[in-house]
């Protein structure tokens, strides 16, 4: 008798389990459109870069791409503070919100213990480090991986240019602290030597880290750092009659800052991962982009549509359930973006193609 009442009582318990699972499941299926919550720089010193996210998404959704999806904004200035407080007024004014699309890769780390990795899902919308997918959270990367920027400009570096040793003038923040590891460890597997300096992000005079750089004496130089620092430390080497060749992370490749820096800009390379020319659909992407926003787009505009437009078969496929969805992005082979073949992979990893692009008479033109 003993024995019978333990058995039903584990058969309860099992019963009480698998329904509760299967409410949690279903309470994952929205009936309405599926909320996005989207938390990017809409002010302060990266709203570009939230802009571009934006377009990427207005556009797509301007075509008709984004089917029954309602897309909520937060400004978080890439501050992981406003992106916490953020992300609790989202989950407490929207409590069936369960996908999210971020901009920093740093608000994204602060964010995910606000998230529930069985019932949320999240993009990352720019390039991040392999240590912001060290967690089984589901985070799907739309862009590509820092490291595999480092190791394109340190292949471009060595073969291309025949650079021996490379100076790194860095900024002082998250992305740094992923490539100024990687791209001396990537340019040192070919035989080269690097030397790091650091300095803040938009810091106005970057005269100190530069003239350290300069000290080094490289062959050539890399810089990591946003625009108007760029346009900074370009103008800065110029001024110091710097010759060597000058390589620029894949933010430099904007009329912006072409502008700003006026004729020191002309020569610096560049990481893009858009072919010249362009083919018939990019081209059409971009005649659309400046019709309705005035501007070129960047290439994160790109990476965003690509991805809400998968987004958008993922969600009619899986009826806004985010482990169905997550699957379906990993799963899928043939899907066809404005860049072509896009496979996304768990970890981050986006297998893309790399060009390099110099400017040349104020325009950038790819190395061939």
């Amino acid at each position: 008798m003993a024995k019978k009442l333990i058995w039903v009582i584990i058969v309860i318990v099992i019963a009480v389990i698998l329904a509760s699972s299967l409410s949690r499941s279903r309470s994952n299926i929205q009936n309405g459109p599926t909320e996005v919550g989207v938390l990017l720089p809409l002010s302060g010193d990266f709203v570009w870069w939230g802009q571009s996210i934006q377009n990427g998404i207005e556009l797509a959704q301007a075509r008709g791409l984004t089917g029954n999806m309602d897309f909520v904004y937060q400004d978080t200035k890439c501050d992981t503070k406003d992106a916490v407080s953020g992300t609790t007024l989202l989950k407490s004014e929207y409590p069936t919100m369960h996908v999210f699309i971020v901009g920093c890769d740093n608000d994204l780390k602060a964010m995910l213990p606000l998230l529930d990795k069985d019932t949320d899902m999240a993009f990352v919308a720019g390039l991040s480090g392999s240590d912001l997918y060290a967690t089984d959270f589901p985070i799907i990367n739309l862009s590509y991986r820092l490291e595999a920027e480092a190791s394109a400009v340190s292949d471009f570096a060595a073969k291309k240019l025949g650079i021996k040793t490379l100076g790194l003038i860095m900024g002082n923040e998250n992305f740094d602290s992923v490539l100024d590891v990687s791209i001396p460890q990537d340019f040192g597997a070919l035989g080269g030597k690097t030397v790091v300096e650091s300095m803040k992000i938009n810091d106005p005079d970057p005269s100190t880290a530069v003239l350290k750089a300069i000290a080094s004496k490289p062959d050539a130089i890399y810089v990591h750092n946003d625009i108007p620092a760029m346009s900074a430390i370009l103008k800065r080497l110029d001024q110091l009659g710097y010759a060597g060749p000058r390589i620029m992370t894949y933010g430099a490749h904007d009329q912006s800052l072409l502008d700003s820096a006026g004729k020191s800009a002309e020569g610096f390379y560049v990481p893009w991962v858009i072919p010249d020319p362009l083919t018939s659909v990019q081209q059409d992407f971009v005649d659309s982009y400046k019709k309705m926003f005035g501007i070129d787009p960047f290439v994160t505009s790109y990476f965003v549509y690509d991805g809400v437009t998968l987004l958008d078969e993922a969600n009619q496929s899986c009826q806004g359930n985010t482990q169905c969805m997550t699957k379906y992005f990993y799963d899928k082979t043939d899907f066809q973006g404005i860049l072509g073949n896009v496979k996304y992979e768990p970890g981050g990893q986006v297998e893309r193609t790399f060009y390099f692009d110099q400017v040349k008479d104020g325009k950038f033109v790819e190395v061939k």
